[in-house]
């Protein structure tokens, strides 16, 4: 699934779709890369043009929002991340090849520069003994987008005043249309997105 096929499919059930196209400008990007003299890989460099958000844009699923970071806020400079935010000192233990796209809880969500691939697997990471320990969590920024938007409609699916049973299973028409839509379009990644539900293993 290429960028503009995930855009149309959040768009045919999230008016946060719309977000994701507004504007067409590749200067931002143009001038991430200057500044350090790299290239990003094809997918980054679509969405950085076509894709990202102008304002912060949130996905309320489960939890923590997923906040895809605007496009005037993406940068190499990365607060937290790879520089203190109190002493503006560097913080070794980020890679320079780790490029922040979204994050959920304080929780970095990205892709690797240095995967040239046509598809930029995105990765997230627990901060761990002073180490990130990244994972992947999609195959591309396509599919990464259109999770994140599934389990906001799940959690506010029409119709349904609360999608949670007590026990944490997801109910009723939501999970009847968000597992078999994550088998679907998650792929190999489909635990990774739904197992914060108890019943995901009896869809």
């Amino acid at each position: 699934m290429n960028l503009q096929e995930s855009i149309a499919l959040i768009k045919s059930f999230s008016p946060k779709g719309l977000s994701l196209s507004k504007s067409e400008d590749n200067s931002r990007r143009i001038v991430l890369e200057q500044e350090t003299a790299c290239s990003f890989p094809p997918e980054l460099k679509e969405y950085i043009d076509k894709v990202c958000p102008l304002e912060a844009l949130y996905f309320n699923g489960v939890g923590n929002p997923v906040e895809i970071i605007p496009k005037s806020e993406l940068s190499w400079v990365m607060d937290g991340y790879n520089v203190n935010p109190e002493t503006k000192e560097p913080i070794t233990t980020w890679d320079d090849a780790w490029f922040l796209i979204a994050i959920e809880g304080g929780e970095p969500v990205i892709v690797k520069l240095d995967q040239q691939d046509h598809s930029s697997t995105v990765y997230s990471a627990m901060h761990g003994d002073g180490t990130w320990d990244f994972f992947p969590i999609a195959d591309s920024i396509g599919q990464f987008l259109v999770c994140a938007a599934a389990l906001e409609h799940a959690m506010n699916f029409p119709g349904i005043d609360d999608p949670l049973d007590d026990d944490f299973n997801l109910v009723g028409d939501a999970a009847k249309w968000l597992f078999p839509f994550i088998k679907k379009h998650a792929e190999s990644y489909y635990d990774e997105w739904v197992s914060v539900f108890e019943n995901f293993e009896d869809a």
